[in-house]
């Protein structure tokens, strides 16, 4: 084959792959290697105010806030049952539909639920996510007739990303071809994008991948005493250098007290479940069974107060207020009665 002929053959192949190529990218299934970021808005997460997402049975939303201890978020999460009278309306029907444009009630036959939470990590990092959020690549303007290849036709969501100056609105499609990521369409622009799956299953699934379940921001090694107290009671541990989860009576802090350690081992398993602004009822001296001062050296680093509603008051249970959580957050009943009932061999 002469070279010119050779020359010919190479440009020709070159321009079949890269129709293919523009073909690929049309239908959505650029591979992985060829994925290019493109910036379908701009942003910081310090001027991020709010995140709304809103699909037809649930309505998620996440309001910013700032205290001396750092950047928060308060979250809700509004859910409509989908079990309405027959004939009495459409149960597809958008929560704000469903529910009026002002949030009002549910239609007939059918139930709204809003539960209230705190998040911090896990906020944040959808805060970072989606400020400046970046696509993989950008598909342009899709026909509407095109919209059902990638589920823009009938969205799973619209995403809404309040900035102090600005809006900005996102509706998400369906899933990308052999993956977790997502389609999803500017709705002023027409402009459609592939997006990472991660923030879009953080606000579809919020109640269980916002809701902040850690009760402290610090590592537990970082603490290097404490002081518990009970009713009088009272008492300082100190961490034992060469035994990581060795806890010591401060007056002998070379001597291990294996029933100190194990207690603060359940201590630090603490997670919250559940978190309420305001329990419901007052929350009275005698219902607090104990606190814990946490300290690095001599610096105060944190606090649990660990209380314990009645069952005949409230259907809260056990709550632990702390530095970082804020709010009253629920704890598991059954880790919380073991502190409890283990406190008074800590508190010889």
């Amino acid at each position: 084959m002469k070279s010119g002929q050779g020359l010919i053959l190479h440009v020709a192949l070159l321009g079949v792959a890269g129709a293919l190529a523009v073909r690929v990218l049309t239908r959505g299934e650029t591979p992985v290697g060829a994925a290019e970021q493109v910036e379908v808005w701009g942003g910081n997460p310090s001027e991020l105010k709010s995140v709304t997402f809103e699909s037809p049975t649930s309505r998620v939303n996440l309001e910013g806030r700032k205290d001396s201890h750092g950047r928060w978020y308060v979250g809700s999460i509004e859910k409509l049952s989908q079990q309405p009278v027959p004939g009495m309306g459409d149960a597809g029907a958008p929560l704000s539909s469903a529910m009026g444009a002002d949030g009002g009630a549910a239609k007939p036959g059918q139930k709204r639920e809003t539960t209230h939470f705190v998040s911090i990590k896990e906020a944040e990092k959808l805060a970072e996510s989606i400020a400046p959020l970046m696509a993989m690549r950008a598909l342009g303007k899709v026909p509407k007739p095109q919209l059902v290849e990638f589920g823009l036709d009938k969205p799973e969501g619209t995403l809404r990303v309040a900035f102090n100056d600005k809006t900005r609105s996102l509706t998400i499609g369906g899933l990308t071809p052999g993956g977790s990521d997502r389609y999803a369409q500017n709705p002023e622009t027409g402009e459609a994008y592939a997006v990472s799956g991660d923030f879009v299953r953080s606000v579809m699934f919020a109640d269980s991948r916002l809701l902040e379940r850690e009760l402290h921001d610090f590592e537990p090694d970082e603490v290097t005493r404490v002081v518990i107290t009970r009713a009088k009671s009272s008492r300082e541990l100190a961490r034992k250098v060469d035994k990581k989860s060795g806890w010591a009576d401060a007056k002998t802090p070379d001597k291990l007290d294996e029933t100190a350690g194990n207690w603060m081992s359940k201590v630090e398993r603490l997670t919250a479940t559940q978190y309420f602004e305001q329990v419901g009822v007052p929350v009275l001296p005698q219902y607090h069974v104990l606190k814990i001062e946490y300290f690095n050296g001599s610096k105060s680093v944190g606090f649990l107060e660990l209380i314990k509603i009645p069952d005949d008051k409230s259907n809260a249970g056990y709550i632990a207020k702390t530095e970082y959580t804020r709010w009253y957050a629920q704890l598991l009943k059954s880790s919380a009665e073991q502190l409890e009932r283990d406190a008074n061999s800590v508190l010889k």
